[in-house]
């Protein structure tokens, strides 16, 4: 009968009707073989743990007004469930996840048990010497960094009076303190190792960071590591109910059996049981046990919760003021609360513990007379924001950077940042959980969402609307999104161990080398007395920031090298990918991936295989073409297969010794290369020498080292058809932004310029722009223009000059932006006179700007046309946003900021917020709305063929504008491509566009639609260079 009372209890909340007894023949409701007094007892208790789920645990089901906050996550742990059968696959499957579990949280606590035991292994064994320096300072910091954290756990506890410890002190004491230690080291020496973007967010150069940007970021870990904790707890909460549930399962087989003895239960009673045990299921309150086990092993937060007053309380009184911190810990620490911590907050936070560090973390040095010393590892500083960035009305502000010393950059070596290496997402071990709404799939534990976006709640919104429609049936949502997704997060992956170890061996012979920094600095020169100091130090300044940027540029390279090593032993491994606002897809890994660097991309292969078939050895052929590059990528097909065959024999060569050492098998050590120490100075001559095609002197010369190797295998094999080929093979589109606005405009010249029709050898749309340029130039010269004729005289007008702003002209680039293209290509060719530089590079974008319009009218019109809609929306006041056409909702983030002023410990940081109640930027929302629509369906394009692939049993990848496939998969994904290109195009998009504008927007006049031309979208079919 408990089993009667709980699930009547449970399909209350789940609007479901439990299977009632019939009565008797006197009219009562009676159980089979049960005492009144038993039943009304039994009852009783099973209502008690409906609500409470048992002693000390939580609520058995979410109230319906308030969802448990991590019900989504429970349905994602337990997709891959399914699949776990007792086949070996199914073995593999669940040792897949476990270990992916503890990729995903163990990151934190694996790193405060690595320095507990190697400190232990120090003392008792006297190891310390033989560690890597960087290893030896974390250490060093350790154990003084958790004893101040703890001390300062402690004042807060008791609610000692400092500057904002009532704000931050209550949230240091959700983690423990060798937790806290690791986040603060690790972010810092993270931040202070990076290479400054240019975004304001890093420091000026590698050694040192901006203190806002830091006390951020420690802010987010601490409360990424918080909400981890919290659904760790909550799985051990859900592990315990679960268990009751199934032990009430057991017991209701044997009722079920009593009461169909007795006539009282019907198959439709048991078939509602069913149903309600499936809705369960769905909901995540029956999980399987040994999923949720696996975090018993974690600390309890209620335990840690318990353990803080007898911890600090034992000589000092509990106070009214202690009371209101335990209160305000324990809400922080509800699961069911997961609202996220304030800018403020975070800084806070972060502050705290950056001055902590800095106190108590401190390096060895020479005192000036030679004496040891110890100085702090990490300084705080101000510095004036540059002139060019000074605040409106020129007033110059300052800003705080946390600086490193000169030993720390010296110790901490970049194949030793490793150490402080904790990413949030890594690859998966197993295929990702499927996108099923925007806040569910992707990895098992880390809370996902399909999009990234900035600060807007508006968007958040959006996308969960568009869920409960697609779930309501009102529509579809973005189902087709959620497809693409999962489709790309299933192709699965391996490290292409030959150029692993090319790229290894190169790095342990000093790098210098195609994506590979060199090893060592540059000399700085001493300071000379004779001579003009002036520019004595400016050059010892350029020398040091270089070899700044070249520190953070291994740290970089190591970063990617760790990743790779740790998953080449991996059969498989698998991105999960997002979207950004607009619906470019990303893999949520950020360090190697196919999204990345040459070196990236040459390092990964498809884990599963497929034969060349009859073609395959050809697409072989031109991808080592084009990867060449050099002019040779833009012949036609057969004739960039011929200049492989060609060089037949050098690109042979390349693959057995990639490093010119005569070695015949790189794979037995690294010290065999080494031992060659001419190995790079050999390699380094023969591409200067030209003629042969050596690797290095390639385009992407690692993924045409990979094509090499993967030509030289199939070769070998004796059957090139049936070789097994694990090399994606890349067809790239020709200028895919002006390709989508001629498909939209049905532009016949500008759809001819960009390939979309066809023809006998490929167009290069950036030597016709170059082409045009030449010849309005050498009319202007003629008629007398000046700058014409000093273009002329200088440099050669060829596509070089051009390409970058053709290819960004269709992302919204201004005449400023073309004039410092074009002023950058100027310098790289040696004009060396500044003044006139800048006169000739403003008119050079003035004529480049015009013919590129000239040739791509119909781009240009409909650019001036989706300017003129967003300006129109945002003079209301508005965002402008539309839905994809696969059904992704887009709203421009383009707001104006909130600056607040956050006193902390350290300093006064500014903090900047984004508001959806925020002015918007009306230049902005106008500027960047044609790039943006144009990428939202250019992804749409992406997505459509990655659904279609996978359907075809296709493996598929795609960055960008550019498809990837395997060699004997291409003529096959050639076709797929071709077909979703039409298929999205034939659809009225700009129509929609408008109708959907004018619905949202009913009170604003839209200008109408721009004419459109004659292209045949139906070309595109039979346009072999369409995607080359």
């Amino acid at each position: 009968m408990q089993l009667l009372s709980t699930l009547e209890s449970m399909s209350r909340l789940l609007s479901f009707q439990p299977p009632v007894p019939k009565p008797d023949s006197g009219g009562v409701v009676r159980p089979a073989r049960v005492e009144e007094g038993e039943n009304e007892v039994l009852t009783e208790e099973a209502s008690a743990a409906s609500t409470s789920g048992g002693s000390g645990a939580a609520p058995l089901l979410p109230s319906p007004d308030k969802p448990n906050a991590f019900s989504h996550v429970f349905q994602t742990m337990s997709w891959h469930e399914q699949f776990m059968d007792d086949t070996p696959e199914g073995r593999e499957l669940r040792d897949a996840w476990r270990r992916q579990v503890v990729l995903e949280t163990r990151a934190v606590e694996a790193a405060a048990a690595r320095y507990r035991r190697d400190l232990a292994s120090a003392v008792q064994r006297g190891e310390g010497a033989n560690m890597p320096a960087a290893r030896r300072l974390l250490l060093r910091w350790f154990p003084p960094l958790v004893e101040a954290i703890r001390e300062e756990q402690r004042q807060c506890y008791l609610r000692e009076s400092q500057v904002d410890r009532s704000v931050y002190g209550p949230l240091l004491l959700l983690l423990e303190p060798e937790q806290l230690a690791v986040i603060a080291m690790h972010c810092t020496l993270n931040a202070v190792m990076e290479l400054a973007d240019g975004s304001g967010g890093g420091g000026a150069f590698p050694g040192q960071t901006r203190v806002t940007r830091l006390a951020l970021n420690i802010g987010r870990m601490i409360e990424n590591q918080v909400n981890l904790e919290k659904l760790q707890s909550l799985c051990r909460r859900q592990s315990r109910t679960s268990k009751e549930i199934v032990a009430l399962q057991e017991e209701g087989a044997g009722l079920r059996r009593r009461l169909e003895a007795d006539g009282r239960l019907s198959a439709d009673d048991w078939s509602r049981w069913r149903q309600l045990g499936a809705a369960l299921e769905e909901l995540g309150f029956i999980q399987p046990l040994d999923h949720l086990e696996w975090f018993l092993p974690q600390e309890r937060l209620e335990e840690r919760l318990a353990r803080l007053p007898a911890m600090w309380s034992r000589n000092a009184p509990i106070g009214q003021g202690s009371r209101k911190v335990m209160a305000y810990v324990k809400k922080a620490l509800d699961p069911e609360d997961l609202e996220a911590w304030r800018g403020e907050t975070l800084a806070k936070v972060g502050a705290a513990l950056i001055v902590l560090l800095m106190r108590h973390c401190t390096v060895d040095v020479r005192g000036r007379d030679g004496a040891p010393a110890t100085e702090p590892a990490f300084w705080h500083q101000l510095e004036l924001v540059p002139e060019g960035h000074a605040a409106r009305g020129g007033l110059s502000k300052r800003y705080g950077m946390l600086c490193a010393h000169e030993e720390v950059l010296r110790r901490v070596a970049p194949s030793q940042m490793v150490e402080a290496f904790i990413p949030q997402y890594v690859p998966m071990l197993l295929p990702p959980v499927p996108w099923l709404r925007h806040n569910r799939g992707g990895h098992i534990t880390l809370r996902n969402t399909v999009m990234r976006w900035r600060g807007s709640h508006l968007q958040a919104e959006v996308l969960a609307r568009k869920d409960e429609e697609m779930e309501a049936g009102r529509g579809p949502g973005c189902r087709r999104v959620y497809e693409a997704l999962t489709a790309l997060g299933e192709t699965a992956w391996q490290t292409n161990r030959d150029v692993h170890r090319v790229a290894e061996a190169i790095w342990a012979l000093g790098g210098g080398v195609c994506d590979i920094p060199r090893r060592l600095n540059y000399a700085v020169p001493p300071v000379l007395r004779a001579g003009p100091p002036r520019a004595s130090r400016a050059a010892r300044r350029r020398l040091k920031r270089r070899n700044n940027e070249l520190h953070s540029l291994r740290c970089d390279l190591e970063y990617k090298l760790a990743v790779a090593r740790e998953f080449a032993g991996e059969p498989r491994f698998y991105y999960p990918h997002n979207v950004d606002f607009r619906g470019r897809a990303y893999p949520m890994h950020p360090h190697l991936n196919h999204l990345g660097s040459d070196l990236c991309r040459g390092l990964l292969r498809f884990a599963e295989p497929r034969p060349l078939g009859e073609r395959g050895l050809h697409w072989l052929l031109v991808q080592a073409a084009n990867l060449w590059g050099q002019g040779v990528d833009k012949r036609a097909f057969e004739a960039r297969a011929a200049w492989a065959r060609d060089n037949l024999e050098h690109l042979l060569a390349n693959a057995r010794d990639p490093l010119r050492t005569g070695a015949a098998d790189l794979g037995e050590s690294l010290r065999a290369a080494a031992a060659r120490p001419d190995a790079l100075e050999r390699l380094a001559a023969a591409a200067r020498e030209g003629g042969a095609p050596v690797w290095t002197a390639a385009d992407d010369p690692f993924q045409f080292l990979a094509t090499c190797m993967e030509i030289a295998d199939a070769l070998a094999s004796g059957d090139p058809a049936s070789f097994l080929s694990r090399l994606p093979t890349h067809m790239d589109g020709s200028c895919n932004g002006l390709q989508h606005y001629a498909a939209l405009g049905r532009d016949a010249q500008g759809g001819r310029a960009v390939n979309l029709c066809p023809v006998p050898e490929p167009q290069d749309v950036y030597s016709q722009i170059a082409g045009l340029v030449r010849a309005r130039v050498a009319a202007d010269a003629e008629a007398g223009v000046a700058h014409a004729r000093v273009l002329q005289a200088a440099t050669p007008i060829d596509r070089k000059l051009v390409k970058q702003t053709v290819m960004t002209s269709v992302y919204g680039v201004t005449f400023v932006g073309a004039r410092g293209q074009i002023s950058n290509r100027l310098k790289e060719r040696g004009f060396e006179d500044s003044a006139l530089m800048y006169k000739v590079s403003c008119y050079s974008a003035k004529v480049t700007l015009a013919c590129l319009m000239e040739m791509f009218s119909s781009a240009k019109d409909i650019m001036h046309w989706l300017s003129e809609c967003a300006k129109a929306v945002a003079d209301t006041g508005a965002t402008v946003s539309w839905t994809t056409p696969l059904g992704l909702p887009v709203v421009q983030p383009y707001r104006r900021t909130t600056r607040h002023h956050v006193r902390t410990l350290l300093q006064r940081l500014v903090v900047v917020e984004n508001n959806d109640a925020l002015p918007v930027m009306k230049t902005r929302q106008r500027s960047a709305f044609p790039p943006n629509f144009v990428h939202s369906i250019d992804s749409s394009h992406m997505m459509m063929t990655a659904v279609a692939c996978r359907k075809a049993g296709l493996a598929f990848a795609g960055v960008h504008d550019s498809f990837w496939t395997h060699a004997g998969s291409v003529d096959q994904m050639n076709s797929i491509l071709r077909e979703t290109f039409i298929e999205l195009h034939s659809q009225p998009l700009l129509e929609r566009l408008l109708a959907e504008l004018q619905e949202t927007h009913p009170q604003v006049d839209f200008p109408p639609l721009p004419q459109r031309g004659t292209l045949d979208l139906n070309a595109v079919r039979d346009a072999a260079y369409f995607f080359s």
